[in-house]
């Protein structure tokens, strides 16, 4: 491709982000940003441990809007540690209203570095006391991997204060012994795309079977993301997984209904 046609794609990817952009912060002002809550559930037993929250915008044309259609954009326009602070103000809130639930929230690879954002969130917690056990702040490994020495200190802090730690879309990234050693999360969540090929290769489940090994001796716990069959659930379960989360238990819902038990290994 000429340098043309490349500079005018840029533009046009520029100009569509500005309107993604501008369509989030609108959805912010009208309170059209809401959560989808999907389960995360023991294997053990099938009771729910915590529930992910799942941003969505509402959208007069399109419905409900997944996060994942728009989140680029705002990282490129700039807007992710606004949409960050909405949903971590948002969660906190969820917690006080009912003390019987336990949350997780995303944070973008900006947000794993901002210090202003882990200030909010102290903030928040001495106004609560008691709810960061309740709550457990998922970083992809590769936003870890990212900036490394700066995500363990958040790390360590959020878990000094109490909160939960999960690496999320492990097996995605090139973490190593060293990054494990030196992020120190409570949980490893195992990247969806490896769960899916569990049932055709057997190679993966090999892996599956070294890597819940390794975290046992870490001392992590493990989530299988995007779990969607009873065959993968199988699996996972015989292989020993900690706890489960996808379409198999339950799909993310905007209902605000918190289950004690799903459907686990038992």
């Amino acid at each position: 491709m000429s340098e043309r046609p490349r500079r005018q794609e840029a533009r046009e990817r520029q100009w569509r982000n500005r309107a993604i952009g501008a369509s989030v912060q609108a959805a912010l002002r009208q309170d059209r940003l809401l959560f989808a809550y999907q389960p995360v559930v023991s294997a053990a037993t099938g009771e729910v441990d915590y529930f992910e929250c799942l941003l969505r915008m509402r959208d007069a044309e399109r419905g409900l809007v997944a996060c994942g259609e728009f989140v680029v954009a705002i990282e490129e326009v700039g807007l992710i540690g606004l949409i960050d602070r909405f949903v971590l103000g948002r969660v906190v809130e969820e917690l006080a209203a009912d003390p019987a639930i336990k949350l997780g929230l995303n944070i973008s690879a900006l947000t794993a570095c901002d210090r202003s954002w882990l200030r909010s969130l102290m903030a928040l917690l001495r106004r609560n006391p008691g709810l960061a056990g309740r709550l457990v702040v998922e970083i992809t490994e590769t936003a870890a991997l990212d900036s490394l020495a700066e995500t363990a200190r958040f790390v360590d802090t959020l878990r000094h204060a109490g909160c939960r730690v999960a690496l999320d879309d492990f097996g995605a990234g090139h973490t190593s012994l060293r990054h494990l050693q030196a992020l120190s999360v409570d949980t490893l969540k195992i990247d969806g795309g490896f769960v899916r090929s569990l049932p055709a290769r057997p190679e993966s489940r090999v892996f599956l079977r070294h890597l819940l090994g390794l975290s046992r001796d870490f001392g992590f716990s493990t989530v299988a993301e995007c779990v969607e069959t009873v065959e993968e659930a199988e699996l996972l379960c015989a292989e020993g997984i900690g706890f489960m989360q996808g379409f198999h238990f339950g799909r993310p819902a905007i209902e605000r209904v918190w289950p004690a038990h799903s459907n686990g290994c038992a």
